[in-house]
């Protein structure tokens, strides 16, 4: 019988939180800061409200907003985790604190997280913070990376582009884009292994995709559809 309000975690649409209402007969669900919140009677069983939960499914995941961002959120990043929280003193401004190993976003009072415009300006810290921690993040592993294949590029910087993800110029100089922070450590490493490969071939020639596939140990395929269908914590 569920007699108090609490939240879980739902496989498909993540955090869920349940608020009974004694004066209620019906169950209502919909997005709210990005969670889902479930109006239920007061009593009902926890069998009958997920039994509607699940007949809700289909209209929440169509109507899901792209980036949910709210009040409490982690994001346990591979180097760092950032956490979103409300913060009074300066309601209308977000604020963000980047450090290692944990980075703070701290949203106004008068933001209101379910509007796109706020959920953008989030978005933005978050590429903030990560400009500023992106070369204490990936470029030791990026040497790592190098000395594991036997490769020695000319020298290694951080870009601010965010469509293009890594590139090799002429010189022998890798550029990686920050917004590889939000990448899993295993597609880092794929982009990274990528532009390894572009100092033998400059081109996306067989001979380039062999050598790729070769430092990623036979992955690069499986590695691209990953890199494709990777759902971004931010905006790009």
């Amino acid at each position: 019988m569920i007699a108090t309000g609490y939240e879980f975690e739902y496989p498909a649409l993540g955090m869920v939180r349940v608020n009974p209402r004694r004066n209620s007969n019906r169950i209502s669900a919909r997005w709210r800061d990005g969670k889902v919140y479930i109006n239920v009677p007061w009593g009902i069983s926890e069998s009958e409200m997920m039994r509607a939960l699940a007949t809700f499914e289909p209209r929440l995941l169509s109507s899901r907003p792209d980036i949910l961002y709210y009040d409490g959120q982690s994001f346990e990043l591979d180097g760092v985790t950032i956490t979103i929280s409300r913060q009074s003193y300066a309601p209308n401004q977000i604020i963000t604190q980047a450090q290692l190993p944990h980075s703070v976003i701290e949203v106004g009072r008068n933001f209101d997280f379910n509007k796109p415009d706020t959920s953008r300006t989030i978005s933005n810290m978050m590429c903030r913070i990560a400009q500023r921690i992106a070369a204490d993040i990936l470029i030791p592993r990026a040497r790592e990376l190098a000395a594991e294949v036997n490769r020695v590029p000319v020298g290694w910087s951080i870009s601010n582009g965010h469509r293009v993800l890594g590139r090799c110029d002429t010189n022998g100089v890798i550029a990686l884009s920050y917004i590889l922070v939000f990448l899993p450590p295993q597609l880092r490493d794929f982009v990274i292994y990528h532009e390894l490969a572009h100092l033998s071939e400059m081109n996306h020639s067989p001979r380039f995709h062999e050598l790729c596939n070769q430092y990623c140990g036979g992955r690069e395929a499986e590695l691209t559809a990953m890199l494709r269908a990777h759902k971004w914590q931010v905006y790009r």
